[in-house]
């Protein structure tokens, strides 16, 4: 009788580098959220991104920095609401982001 392991090995389940996932998921957020491209951004070079990811930033801050800085205005929320709408991202943008790309499992 043959068995197999419970968890494949690592070759069989590869995953995507630390500056993969934050390309995938800036190029998602910047599109829905902004309507930009990681051209638009310094996030298009993969060292800037790198030096985020050693400094230990969270994706949130480098992105809410650029709308701070060049006062970008989100263009996922339609209508008028009572209260006032930030045009920051929030932890929870990024997880519907990561859920979108396919990078948190249901």
């Amino acid at each position: 009788m043959q068995t197999t392991p419970a968890i494949p090995p690592r070759e069989d389940n590869p995953c995507a580098s630390p500056i993969a996932v934050w390309q995938q998921l800036l190029t998602y957020l910047l599109e829905k959220h902004y309507g930009l491209t990681l051209n638009d951004t310094p996030f298009c070079e993969e060292n800037v991104i790198q030096e985020h990811i050693d400094a230990g930033v969270t994706l949130v801050n480098p992105v809410n920095f650029l709308v701070e800085k060049y006062e970008l205005v989100r263009i996922d929320r339609n209508g008028f609401n009572w209260q006032e709408q930030s045009p920051f991202l929030t932890t929870v943008d990024v997880l519907r982001a990561r859920r979108a790309t396919g990078l948190l499992k249901a």
